[in-house]
């Protein structure tokens, strides 16, 4: 079983967050949050920081949450969560991997009822006020 980390990112513009959701095409046709699973001897910030190079192409970032969990997929299961906060100027760029085809900035309301599983719509709830720190 692949072990993964999943991230929460958002960037504030004019005050309100805007939630960044991915439309994948490998394996599944859906809206998720980017997830990425772990290398060998990879630390859970190493494998989201390349996961967020690869898929996004973004280096800067702020790690504002971080979580342990299990959550089972049908291909491995989450074992660390992250709420990432980026600069309103970084630019996404999904043409570099295979699996996206498109991405959205969305308000939370907006990304609970596109989200595909609810296992994502549950960890944007739960992330969204509460500092997660463990």
């Amino acid at each position: 079983m692949k072990n993964k980390v999943q991230a929460v990112i958002y960037k504030e513009e004019q005050g309100k967050k805007k939630y960044l959701i991915l439309h994948r095409k490998l394996n599944w046709i859906g809206w998720e949050l980017l997830k990425e699973t772990m290398e060998e001897n990879e630390s859970f910030e190493e494998t989201l920081r390349r996961g967020m190079k690869e898929e996004i192409c973004v280096e800067k970032i702020t790690i504002e949450n971080e979580k342990k969990v299990d959550i089972k997929l049908p291909a491995g299961k989450i074992i660390y969560l992250y709420k990432v906060k980026i600069s309103p100027q970084e630019k996404i760029d999904i043409t570099k991997e295979q699996e996206h085809d498109a991405y959205k900035w969305v308000s939370q309301e907006e990304a609970e009822k596109l989200l595909t599983y609810k296992n994502a719509v549950n960890i944007l709830k739960e992330f969204k006020d509460q500092d997660l720190r463990t």
